[in-house]
């Protein structure tokens, strides 16, 4: 290889390799993180009024699938969430309040169930649970039209008699601009090539 041709393929790698870092800086500097609290307060079977726990009437049979509340997001245009996490408490202090058994579900993902232990464990104090939302989760999450809408939705399904106890429910998402990124390094290497091409010649 002669000293045009190192020439060549060194201006090209350097090209590509700005174009990498410009594209990982890029997803940095946009991401963005919504945090909150699962808003309960339009829940119709939420019987709590402060707008963050969640108790319904007390039910021994026939248990429906209830509206525990939800959290709003906005996401930027052409991203998507990377992360996420939920973590919440089974019964409630704030009401004072064990919990029935029940499992937990964020726009039908499976997050949370609360056992026969962790039932009468809440007879005395709040269960914590946390929940880390998988690669495979966030893949069905990000392709959903409510998660598209910027919607998060809290669902539970009550599993024993009396009644369902949840004290704040925290959400953390973290947005990822894979998009943008993705296409400014196709543009460097469609540049890398155009320019090692015309030196070729």
């Amino acid at each position: 290889m002669n000293n045009k041709q190192n020439y060549i393929t060194t201006a090209v790698k350097g090209i590509l390799i700005i174009g990498w870092a410009s594209a990982m800086f890029s997803g940095a500097a946009q991401a963005d993180i919504f945090s909150g609290d699962i808003n309960t307060s339009l829940s119709a079977s939420n019987i709590s009024t402060d707008g963050i726990s969640y108790a319904n009437a007390p039910s021994g049979a026939s248990f429906a699938t209830l509206t525990v509340g939800e959290f709003d997001f906005s996401l930027p245009s052409g991203a998507s969430i990377g992360s996420g996490s939920l973590s919440g408490n089974f019964g409630s202090n704030n009401l004072s309040s064990a919990t029935a058994q029940v499992a937990l579900f964020a726009d039908g993902i499976a997050v949370a169930t609360c056992d026969v232990n962790c039932a009468a464990a809440s007879q005395s104090n709040d269960v914590a649970w946390t929940y880390t939302f998988t690669a495979t989760d966030l893949a069905m999450l990000n392709s959903n039209a409510q998660w598209q809408a910027g919607q998060l939705v809290l669902t539970a399904q009550q599993l024993t008699p009396y009644q369902i106890a949840l004290d704040p429910t925290t959400v953390s998402l973290t947005s990822v601009p894979l998009p943008g990124a993705v296409w400014l390094f196709l543009s460097a290497l469609v540049t890398g090539l155009g320019f090692s091409r015309r030196k070729a010649v």
